[in-house]
């Protein structure tokens, strides 16, 4: 019988849960969400081939670790919102989903930050994008108060300015938004997109761009021509002596 191995938050263990298969926010992809209480938590599973784990006065072997990290709804309901921003329309019908139909049950999340509310009671509501890059903002924000209070430095910098703190805060937001509203996000903060060599730590950047250097250690690892030690006179006579005829000195020693 297979074990789940997992860490979640004491508010929910217990408690009935649900796991719910929902498109991510950024990719559209598949992700796993344990929904117990009202609360949504990502699920994130280690690759370990050969583990052990200690529960209890158990050991249990060869099971993934999963992790159950908190995640805001609203993540989850913004790229339907964003299908059709010009139309109000009740929220359960924008959650219909027939690759996802576990997405109908973020139906009751309050997506007020986001959008506009035409009729509360009824769920009617729009995308507003004003108001979604201001919630995306304040994300950024508490992540930055996050890392700040636990004494995190991203990277392999220390010291980081505030504005170098507010970059790195609005990567991890933007790992739960589309490409467009990312972008977005990056402008409202004037914040330069990063390329992908900038992201890159500095042993990773050395390996893009390692090809010449392999060229160069080829080239210096050939074993260079040796050149010929001088002669003194003696030696320059000895090897002009004609010695043909001549027996060699190891022919003396043979065995008769």
């Amino acid at each position: 019988m297979s074990s789940l191995v997992a860490i979640i938050p004491k508010t929910v263990a217990g408690t009935a849960a649900s796991i719910l298969s929902l498109s991510h926010p950024k990719t559209g992809q598949k992700c796993l969400v344990y929904f117990s209480q009202g609360q949504f938590l990502e699920l994130f599973s280690t690759k370990e081939k050969y583990v052990s784990w200690f529960v209890g006065d158990s050991v249990i072997g060869g099971e993934p670790l999963t992790i159950a990290t908190p995640i805001d709804p609203i993540f989850l309901v913004l790229p339907y919102l964003m299908k059709k921003p010009h139309l109000f329309a009740p929220l359960d019908q924008s959650l219909v989903d027939e690759s996802f139909p576990c997405a109908m049950h973020l139906s009751e999340t309050d997506v007020s930050a986001v959008a506009e509310v035409k009729d509360k009671r009824l769920g009617i509501v729009r995308f507003n994008k004003e108001k979604t890059l201001t919630w995306l903002t304040g994300k950024v924000e508490r992540v930055v108060r996050a890392m700040k209070g636990s004494g995190v430095e991203p990277g392999f910098n220390s010291h980081l300015t505030d504005k170098e703190y507010e970059r790195y805060a609005a990567g991890i937001v933007s790992d739960y938004v589309s490409p467009i509203l990312s972008a977005d996000l990056h402008d409202r903060l004037g914040i330069e997109v990063a390329s992908i060599e900038d992201e890159q730590p500095q042993a990773k950047r050395q390996k893009l761009n390692e090809e010449p250097m392999k060229e160069k250690v080829i080239t210096a690892n050939k074993e260079p021509k040796i050149k010929a030690p001088k002669m003194t006179k003696s030696q320059r006579e000895l090897a002009s002596v004609n010695t043909k005829g001549m027996k060699s000195m190891a022919s003396f020693f043979k065995k008769k």
